[in-house]
């Protein structure tokens, strides 16, 4: 039974942290030893204050927790939301100077509103990817929309492109490049790949300097995060998907920190788990983020 419930930015001690999506997905992160949430404890400096003076390693940790809470926030809409494909959108350099970043970003917007024009509704996620040759283009989620999506053709072969035994989409309604678009079966896998796009060169690129970082539709739904006292035994049932161990000062091993990803049930609430994949860790002496 729950000591306290508490919205996200309270300050105090909690030891489990629960992301509802809304949509019966649900991810508690449960803290052997409780620990202390202060209002604003990950707030820096923000780059668009004139000549921010930070030392190499506050800026290393300033990109360390930036990269961290972006990841947080676009796995957030991943998961809350329904979206159907995952797309690679690029351009094609007839069409669009790509090696602009201001150029390319301003043909993916204007083009996303004409999708929203076309279809009455379009969902998207969308984050760009720098190449080393300093073009840009933009991996994302996309929404079920009743757009042109063709299976992609091999000019070679003449056959349909298949990838790990999935059919491969080219999105006809995209008109300035080329694109591959992929069907989503495992909202969680698309979540995972889709935040691995936000590094840490992206945050630190000097082409990115004050640019946002990522593209969101309005209106997309977003995940509550309650932080809690509660008796963490009582999900002893359920197999941790990602847990850190540490040995007591008692030479016993114990579960530090235990992610669990779970299913309520939509009408009684009780839970679930259909996803059993796991990893454990040992402790290192670097405490987590």
């Amino acid at each position: 039974m729950a000591i306290d419930v508490y919205p996200e930015g309270y300050s105090g001690e909690y030891n489990r942290k629960t992301t509802d999506y809304g949509n019966g997905r649900i991810e508690i992160t449960a803290y052997h030893y409780p620990r202390i949430r202060h209002t604003g404890e990950r707030r820096f400096p923000s780059a668009k204050k004139k000549n921010p003076v930070l030392s190499d390693k506050a800026q290393e940790e300033r990109t360390r927790r930036q990269l961290y809470a972006i990841r947080r926030r676009i796995k957030g809409y991943a998961l809350a939301n329904d979206f159907k494909w995952f797309a690679t959108l690029t351009f094609n350099p007839e069409k669009i100077n790509s090696l602009d970043y201001d150029t390319a970003k301003t043909a993916l917007l204007k083009w996303c509103r004409l999708m929203r024009d076309r279809y009455n509704k379009f969902d998207y996620l969308m984050i760009p990817e720098l190449h080393k040759s300093g073009a840009v283009h933009f991996h994302g989620l996309l929404g079920d929309i009743p757009a042109g999506f063709a299976e992609s053709v091999n000019p070679k072969t003449g056959k349909t492109v298949i990838r790990h035994g999935r059919q491969v989409y080219n999105l006809t309604d995209w008109e300035y490049g080329f694109s591959d678009c992929e069907m989503i079966e495992s909202p969680e896998r698309a979540a995972t790949y889709i935040t691995k796009y936000i590094t840490a060169a992206l945050l630190t690129d000097k082409e990115m300097y004050n640019k946002k970082r990522y593209f969101n539709s309005q209106g997309l739904a977003k995940p509550e995060v309650a932080f809690e006292m509660r008796d963490n035994e009582e999900l002893s049932s359920f197999t941790p998907n990602f847990g850190v161990m540490e040995t007591g000062s008692d030479g016993e091993n114990v579960l530090d920190v235990g992610i669990y990803k779970l299913v309520a049930d939509r009408e009684t609430g009780a839970l679930s788990q259909t996803d059993t994949d796991y990893l454990i860790t040992a402790k290192t002496s670097q405490k987590p983020g």
